[in-house]
């Protein structure tokens, strides 16, 4: 049984979609930055997208710890 492809909330490619398991304040991170949108949070993305996301973080480590965890749950 394959798996069936999606277009990717993110980049809108047709792909394999998954959920993705980034801590709360590298979502934050990638929110405030631009990187992610706020309603794409909890949804699945393709493999690109998620190499991407992760390349943004591991580049902008440092900036990530100064992110407040909690932004994506305060009221806009």
């Amino acid at each position: 049984m394959s798996a069936k492809s999606h277009d990717c909330p993110r980049c809108g490619m047709n792909s394999r979609l998954q959920k993705r398991a980034f801590s709360d304040q590298a979502l934050a991170a990638l929110v405030i930055w631009g990187d992610l949108d706020r309603r794409l949070v909890s949804q699945s993305i393709c493999d690109d997208c998620y190499e991407e996301l992760r390349d943004i973080l591991i580049d902008r480590s440092a900036e990530v710890l100064t992110i407040d965890a909690n932004t994506l749950g305060k009221a806009s």
